[in-house]
């Protein structure tokens, strides 16, 4: 009787362009929850409301078969696999389009994100909110070769739209990411104490929050 074999994880690098319809689209996060691949983010840079593309270093691991739909599936889209390799890293060519210089990006200084996330979580959920969170969360450079953001997908649920992006290759500089979290609160809650256990700092974003409910006492 004949066993059938365990088919052997594939990981495989690729530069993509994301085009500026899809900004507002979890392109990344499906290819985790649809294809279950582990999905590393080696470099970034995505500006907020912009018309430029926005550009991404992945390493995609996980079932061959689904690397290659993976793959497919980015294609339909219409997003550029401008460097495709089986290899530690992009390995630029003659015809390689250089990285850009990431967008001008810093944690954010207003009255509406605290480094106390836990008081503003319970501020969340007071006005009403339970499935939609923003937040900035800083991706130290230790934490460069761990796939952070995939984590928040695979293991809390979560759907993560990318809204802007800092993550430079070869520099000592932190990473900075806007991520737009859907999830059931529980989840959400979850994911926020998994990114404190590993110490990146995180600022939750309620200004549109309080922007809607004033917005709704207006209309009343």
């Amino acid at each position: 009787m004949s066993q059938s074999k365990s088919v052997e994880p594939a990981s495989v690098h690729s530069r993509i362009l994301v085009p500026q319809r899809y900004h507002r689209q979890p392109v990344i996060s499906r290819l985790v929850s649809r294809y279950d691949l582990t999905v590393n983010i080696k470099a970034a840079s995505l500006i907020s409301d912009s018309d430029s593309d926005g550009w991404f270093d992945l390493e995609l691991s996980g079932n061959p078969q689904k690397l290659t739909n993976s793959l497919t599936y980015l294609q339909g889209l219409g997003v550029n696999l401008l460097e495709l390799a089986i290899a530690n890293h992009i390995q630029p060519n003659q015809h390689s389009l250089t990285f850009p210089h990431p967008a001008s990006m810093s944690p954010k200084d207003s009255a509406w994100l605290k480094n106390q996330w836990q008081e503003q979580f319970q501020q969340w959920i007071s006005l009403g909110q339970t499935s939609r969170l923003r937040l900035q969360v800083c991706v130290l450079k230790s934490y460069y070769e761990e796939p952070v953001i995939s984590e928040l997908v695979s293991r809390y649920g979560l759907t993560v739209n990318i809204t802007s992006a800092r993550l430079q290759p070869d520099t000592e500089d932190d990473g900075w990411f806007d991520l737009d979290l859907w999830g059931r609160t529980k989840q959400l809650y979850s994911s926020l104490s998994y990114l404190e256990k590993l110490g990146l700092p995180i600022w939750l974003d309620l200004s549109s929050v309080y922007s809607d409910v004033y917005d709704g006492l207006r209309l009343r």
